[in-house]
């Protein structure tokens, strides 16, 4: 509820701290959420788009996934 009263959702909660790297991020999550730790933070960032390494560049999935601008590849 504090999320959203501050940002006006949880997306927008993400975007205003994108980008950060997986250590800042996890580091960020725990302080605001119980119960998650590094590898739940890592696999819901990656799932939802804002941490790249769910696949390696040569893998063809990879091109697909950059289609469809992850707020990861802005780095790129």
């Amino acid at each position: 509820m504090a999320i959203q009263k501050t940002h006006g959702s949880f997306k927008n909660w993400l975007d205003a701290h994108h980008p950060l790297d997986r250590a800042a991020w996890v580091k960020l999550f725990k302080k605001t959420f119980k119960f998650t730790g590094g590898e739940i933070t890592n696999e819901f960032l990656m799932s939802a788009g804002y941490l790249p390494g769910a696949h390696d560049k040569d893998c063809p999935i990879y091109k697909k996934i950059l289609k469809t601008k992850p707020r990861w590849s802005e780095k790129i």
